[in-house]
């Protein structure tokens, strides 16, 4: 059963098989670009080709490139990894039939044999014919009885893989005792034990998290976990017998069972080889060196004008209804009921629009706050009106303002703000529920909404996706529609003006929480360094969510400035290295209450809304946030527009240091519901990258939403 001898290899291929709910079942190829030190410098590179594999399947590899998959019917199939030469990633080779799913887990070394756990607990060894082809005959050789010691650990295992003759056994820990990774020889005899030599322990201090192993091939094991607080993150572990840690995070993301394309030998790649999952295609154009702020200062905007735009729910304009805008951070620290400040009024253009000049003079609350917050003034823009049967239908916008005396670090938060919020703001219907106040959800509820569940997930998962249009702080994203009304749908039904219209808001603090926010990342593929400042301030808008009814949406963003009594980010981390970086906020969640026709209706309606940056006691000043090293690397970059490319010469740097960061759509998960966020560049405010010393390959970087020059937003690294 000897393995035919091949060539040492660096750059195994690697498959996970996600079945979360968002994915429905995708195998996902990664890259472990340097195996024989299990990637002590850098990581598990994702390759960004997959192949749709439905979650009632499994699969296991051989090496070759070869891929088994046990369908959900129990037919036994083989597949060819042909991605390296742009072919599919699970090309049709073979398929075996029968009735394999009577196994409870089959795997393989990368040789000539295959190991089935029967479900009556005795462990089947087939041989295959031609391994390297995927369609050799298969043929049972050998079923060892469950009462053997290594088939009992393997049958009471929570994963098992083997490399060679050397079968290993992953069990985690329970409670107060860890768990190990116990490595068994296989030895085919014709009589005795199959495992002629025990056991020795190639892992020990296995955490109750760990519950997947594998190795690329011999001297090194991966392990990951698949709960909340540890969900996707894989550590590395090398060294002949008892292994010892390599790399505490040499992966995230990876959830579901994983498998490598394991080599009979292992090594090192070359050093002046740049990462990849196969040979870069040419370029036809070389892009630019990277050069900084070539872009062009925004268009003047008025920063003293508070302007939205109000909509039915079809989209159609919310003309001549009256706008009411009132100052919302006067309520400071209070407790008590507090009535807001009313900045001005005007009615909805024929379009829907509205402007609404911040006062010559402002109250002196109103300049406190102002004062507080870096010189930006947050506000809430209310509309509201009946439907011809009655029904009140209200609109609300959260936005920003500016004295002309304000520093620019204000008026660029405004213009930020603004641009946040350019969505138009719809009218939603006020519900009977509404009339009076509602028990608030407790932490544990709240723990089970979408929101909280992935913001427990290791990688960011929202970087490219708008938020959904509406949220539950406790359970999963709502199935209902907010616009039907004891059946009537409420999207086009004309609004106008309510007799006796509404008066002023009060608020009153239902709860603060700290929530860790994130405000910037960072990239650094390959030989590069990469540094995230955030210093001095903060720069930031978040959004703020309002609840109507059952439902909280976004409705427009606060502008969050003032002096921080700390500096925060990171420096020179890196190669391989791509991680947000998140600052402490205070959120509170505010209860509104108002009357409208004349007092005879009060209603109630509560919002999420970011405050000041505020360090908990015994926290951190700031700490890293969610792994995004998927955006960096080959593929990301030839899948970049050519226009977005450039690059940085060997040991200079790059950074943004102007407009704005890309929308950072999770940006937190404050009362169980998400937020996105922005941070405005500026010399106290950056994304830096410094290159290595690499003489004949150049760095290469990419802005996501421009060429890196212009705004980018964020640059990825390769």
């Amino acid at each position: 059963m000897a393995q035919a001898a091949e060539a040492c290899r660096s750059g195994i291929p690697t498959y996970v098989h996600d079945v979360s709910a968002e994915s429905g079942g995708v195998l996902r190829k990664y890259l472990d670009w340097d195996p024989l030190t299990g990637n002590v410098t850098g990581g598990l590179l994702d390759s960004g080709k997959s192949a749709p594999l439905d979650r009632y399947s499994s699969f296991f590899t051989s090496g070759r490139g070869i891929i088994y998959v046990i369908t959900s019917d129990g037919a036994l199939q083989t597949f060819k990894d042909n991605t390296a030469t742009g072919g599919d990633l699970l090309t049709p080779v073979h398929d075996y039939g029968g009735n394999w799913n009577s196994y409870a887990r089959m795997w393989s070394g990368g040789d000539s044999r295959i190991f089935a756990l029967h479900q009556d607990g005795a462990l089947e060894v087939f041989s295959v014919a031609d391994p390297s082809s995927g369609k050799g005959a298969l043929k049972k050789i050998k079923s060892i009885p469950g009462t053997e010691p290594a088939v009992a650990a393997i049958a009471q295992a929570d994963d098992v893989w083997s490399v060679g003759t050397t079968v290993y056994t992953l069990k985690r820990g329970i409670a107060d005792k860890q768990g190990d990774v116990k490595a068994w020889r296989y030895v085919e005899s014709a009589s005795g034990s199959q495992f002629p030599d025990g056991y020795t322990t190639a892992l020990t201090g296995v955490s109750t998290k760990t519950r997947t192993g594998w190795s690329p091939g011999p001297g090194t094991i991966y392990t990951v976990g698949d709960t909340p607080d540890y969900t996707g993150i894989a550590r590395s572990y090398t060294g002949s017998g008892s292994m010892s840690l390599a790399n505490a995070e040499v992966g995230a993301g990876l959830y579901g069972d994983v498998h490598a394309d394991i080599a009979a030998c292992l090594a090192s790649p070359s050093p002046d080889v740049k990462p990849g999952p196969g040979t870069a295609p040419p370029e036809t154009e070389i892009p630019p060196q990277a050069v900084t702020d070539e872009s062009p200062d925004p268009a003047p905007q008025d920063p003293t004008e508070f302007s939205g735009k109000f909509v039915r729910g079809d989209g159609q304009p919310a003309a001549g209804l009256p706008v009411r805008v009132e100052a919302t951070d006067v309520t400071g620290e209070r407790d008590d009921e507090a009535q807001l400040i009313t900045l001005g009024t005007t009615v909805t253009a024929s379009d829907g629009t509205w402007t609404v000049t911040l006062p010559d003079t402002l109250p002196a609350a109103v300049k406190k706050a102002a004062d507080d917050n870096g010189g930006a003034i947050n506000a809430m823009a209310s509309v509201n009106g009946t439907t011809s049967s009655g029904l009140i239908m209200r609109g609300v916008d959260m936005v920003t303002a500016a004295p002309a005396t304000a520093p620019a670090t204000a008026r660029a938060l405004v213009a930020a703000a603004a641009e946040n919020g350019e969505e138009p703001s719809k009218l939603l219907p006020m519900t009977d529920d509404m009339r009076q106040e509602s028990a608030q959800p407790t932490a544990g509820q709240t723990a089970l909404s979408w929101a909280s569940k992935d913001e427990a997930v290791s990688v960011e998962t929202l970087e490219d996706k708008p938020l959904p249009e509406y949220q539950s702080d406790t359970g999963p994203l709502p199935e209902g529609d907010p616009y039907v009304v004891d059946g009537v749908d409420t999207r086009s039904l004309v609004v106008t003006p309510m007799d006796g219209g509404c008066d002023k808001t009060s608020e009153k603090v239902l709860g603060r929480e700290i929530k860790y926010t994130t405000v910037a990342e960072g990239h650094a593929h390959w030989d590069a360094k990469a540094s995230v400042d955030y210093d001095s301030k903060l720069a930031t808008t978040v959004e703020v969510a309002v609840k109507t009814g059952g439902n909280w949406s976004i409705e427009g963003s606060v502008a969050l400035g003032s002096s921080m009594s700390a500096t925060t980010g990171y420096t020179n981390k890196g190669p391989y290295f791509a991680k947000q970086w998140k600052v402490p906020i205070e959120y509170k969640k505010i209860r509104e209450k108002w009357t409208c026709n004349y007092g005879r209706t009060t209603m109630y309606r509560y919002k999420i809304r970011g405050g000041k940056y505020k360090v908990p006691s015994g926290g951190a000043v700031g700490k890293y946030g969610k792994d995004v090293r998927s955006k960096d690397g080959m593929t990301p970059y030839y899948n970049s527009p050519k226009r977005h490319r450039a690059w940085v010469a060997e040991g200079s740097y790059f950074q943004l240091s102007k407009n704005r960061s890309t929308k950072f759509s999770g940006a937190v998960a404050a009362f169980g519901v998400k937020l996105g966020g922005s941070t405005q560049y500026d010399r106290e405010h950056k994304q830096r990258i410094t290159a290595g010393n690499k003489k004949n390959i150049r760095h290469d970087i990419w802005g996501k939403n421009d060429k890196v020059s212009g705004k980018p937003g964020v640059f990825y690294s390769f």
